[in-house]
């Protein structure tokens, strides 16, 4: 795999997860989801910017790792199987805004 494509699924890595922590806040503000991490829920009930600055600061930590590790096999199955489960969960989420919507 070229360096060029890797850094393609790296970079859609940090956008979707940039996408996921927007629609979180959304979904969760708008009460019609939960934050199911333990962790990350404490995060978000001090505040949603924190939950951003974590959530994108972790994330985007484990990206710059595997990024690091380019050369092993099993990082850059890493960084491509993170990024189709971002689109997935893009997915997912916008399959939900008509219910969202539907409760503003």
């Amino acid at each position: 795999m070229s360096k060029r494509w890797l850094l393609g699924f790296a970079g859609a890595v940090v956008i979707l997860n940039l996408l996921d922590a927007v629609f979180t806040i959304f979904y969760t503000g708008s009460g019609v989801a939960t934050e199911s991490n333990p962790f990350m829920q404490g995060v978000l009930e001090k505040h949603p910017v924190v939950f951003m600055i974590t959530k994108l600061s972790l994330v985007s930590l484990c990206v710059t790792l595997l990024w690091r590790l380019k050369h092993r096999h099993t990082a850059v199955i890493g960084l491509m199987g993170t990024a189709a489960m971002y689109c997935i969960l893009l997915g997912y989420h916008l399959s939900a805004v008509p219910l969202a919507v539907a409760q503003l």
